[in-house]
């Protein structure tokens, strides 16, 4: 186990286009971190500089107490799971996760009860004497997985891991990595673009956009107390609803609805009176019966659970009903709101 610490790291290329600003993050031993946030945000960009694929240009990387910002990738102690999986295709599964060992020169008896052991724990027993083409795609990530494992590093990191996979696969290598995290207790950096593999694996998220840290916490905290509109936008499937409303007279006032404020929503708006803000309601929030109507356009069954999409005067809205629904298009449901968000409409940030 180890902890790192990212002290305000940035990115500049030599173009001068800045990729990361300012990024700042302790982990701790034996955490699992998981970067979000849409293509072109950072995420990868600050793995690498972790790993020391890149440069860091200002900031320093500090790994158990000691100062690695320069050093050079082979000496960090680090493995680092590719999205492609970067397997040697004339070599055996046995022979690709014994290559960095045989690098190393280390004891060949050792080697052997290094990677038995990763093959056991990835259930890749009987597939050591495979190539790597006669192997599923889950099956050859768990062997780059097991490439990484057997180096004992001192920290995993994972750049989109499960991106080339289907849906079926990813959800059972998502359950790998996280028995993974748990057996070995390894402090693990992953990145995603995907917020249910963040959801689903992270101790705490680090939600990213165009180079900047949005919101560092646990799921949870992403989840229900989004800092701003971009996470509560990026995290929650299907995304939260947004209208710009009104604060006047002890409620929230939209064309097309007005609701009605607790007391505790009272005293937060209270600054907001007569001024326009960011309303924001989860999809799963918006329960039948209430004094708004929604025209529904579409109807998705899910199963347990229904998606009912529509609008609001010219307000889109989606609902998420805990029932199987029949609505078609063209007819109205008539809606209310559990749970209510809020947003400046300057800064975009909370109010709490």
């Amino acid at each position: 186990m180890s902890n790192l610490k990212l002290q305000h790291l940035d990115k500049i290329y030599d173009n001068n286009v800045q990729a990361v600003y300012d990024f700042n993050l302790d982990i701790n031993d034996g955490e699992l971190i998981v970067l979000v946030g849409p293509s072109g945000c950072g995420k990868s960009t600050t793995l690498r500089m972790v790993a020391g694929l890149e440069d860091i240009s200002a900031g320093k990387l500090i790994i158990d107490g000691k100062d690695v910002t320069s050093m050079p990738p082979k000496d960090r102690d680090i493995a680092m799971v590719f999205q492609n999986y970067a397997l040697y295709g004339h070599m055996t599964i046995y022979e690709n996760m014994a290559f960095s060992l045989n690098l190393r020169k280390e004891n060949k008896n050792e080697i052997h009860q290094k990677v038995l052991a990763a093959a056991e724990i990835l259930g890749l027993t009987d597939q050591l004497n495979k190539k790597p083409n006669q192997l599923s795609g889950g099956q050859r990530q768990r062997v780059a997985m097991g490439r990484a494992i057997v180096r004992t590093p001192k920290v995993f990191l994972f750049d989109e891991p499960l991106s080339n996979l289907d849906a079926k696969l990813r959800g059972a290598t998502r359950r790998e990595i996280l028995l993974l995290h748990k057996r070995l207790n390894a402090t693990m950096i992953y990145v995603t673009h995907d917020q249910t593999e963040a959801l689903t694996l992270a101790d705490r998220i680090v939600c990213m956009s165009m180079g900047y840290v949005q919101q560092i916490g646990t799921p949870l905290e992403l989840y229900d107390t989004p800092a701003n509109l971009f996470v509560a936008g990026f995290i929650g499937l299907p995304p939260m609803n947004f209208f710009d409303v009104e604060v006047k007279n002890g409620q929230v006032v939209c064309d097309g609805f007005a609701v009605d404020l607790t007391a505790e929503e009272k005293q937060t708006l209270k600054a907001y009176e007569n001024k326009t803000i960011t309303l924001g309601v989860r999809p799963e929030n918006i329960v039948e019966g209430g004094n708004i109507t929604v025209d529904v356009f579409s109807n998705e069954n899910l199963g347990q659970t229904t998606l009912v999409n529509g609008v609001v005067k010219n307000h889109k809205i989606t609902c998420k009903f805990r029932e199987w629904c029949n609505y078609k298009a063209g007819d109205t449901v008539n809606v209310s709101f559990t749970r209510k968000h809020f947003f400046d409409k300057e800064t975009t940030n909370a109010i709490r």
